[in-house]
């Protein structure tokens, strides 16, 4: 995996900074990722949770009612799991007035990703992929949820379990594959996507009242 370099960290966290001061801010896969077989008990949660669950079905509403539908093969975009049939893909750049992010929503097999294309002033950008269903009871809108990762960031991810039950009927469960990130990569990217989230969610509701006003 290409890990972050030093200085593109900085000006990844000093963008987040930025976008938290100002309000806004300026591809499914090929098998698990080598390393997921090392399970272990021992593996980190995410740390913290970004993204609110309104804001999320709210991006992903109006992504697919405004972006452009394509159909691409299983093979064509890099995810931790590849789907059986093709993958339905959803584009969609909101307008500078609400913050020009970009977002994909990815669906096929019973699996939803929305998808931020976050970029930093110094011409870098990164997909981050937030699974809202899939694979795992544990996915959920947010991240860092079961299986969110950056699509550079695959073949880090590890299994993680845990277990339950007491000391009779104690078993051992799979949560799925959850992120290899640093923490404050987490954090950083974390807090982008958030932002971003929000700028799209007030874009929403103000053309909801828009167009219910008549404006």
């Amino acid at each position: 995996m290409r890990q972050l370099t030093a200085n593109r960290m900085m000006v990844l966290l000093a963008t987040t900074v930025a976008c938290a001061a100002c309000g806004s801010t300026a591809g499914l896969g090929q098998g698990e990722p080598a390393n997921a077989a090392a399970a272990s008990s021992q593996v980190a949660g995410p740390s913290g949770h970004y993204g609110d669950s309104d804001a999320v079905q709210a991006t992903i509403s109006m992504v697919k009612l405004q972006g452009r539908e394509a159909h691409l093969s299983s093979r064509a975009i890099r995810l931790p799991e590849r789907p059986l049939g093709e993958i339905s893909v959803y584009g969609y750049q909101f307008p500078p007035a609400c913050g020009a992010h970009e977002f994909r929503v990815l669906e096929a097999d019973g699996t939803q990703i929305l998808e931020y294309r976050f970029a930093t002033p110094d011409g870098e950008s990164q997909a981050i992929r937030d699974y809202i269903k899939g694979p795992s009871p544990f996915v959920a809108p947010g991240l860092w949820t079961a299986y969110d990762h950056t699509e550079d960031s695959i073949s880090t991810m590890k299994s993680q379990v845990e277990a339950r039950g007491d000391r009779l009927f104690k078993g051992v469960y799979s949560q799925g594959l959850v992120t290899g990130l640093a923490d404050v990569e987490q954090r950083a990217l974390g807090s982008a996507y958030q932002q971003a989230l929000g700028d799209a969610f007030a874009c929403e509701e103000t053309q909801t009242l828009a167009s219910t006003t008549g404006e």
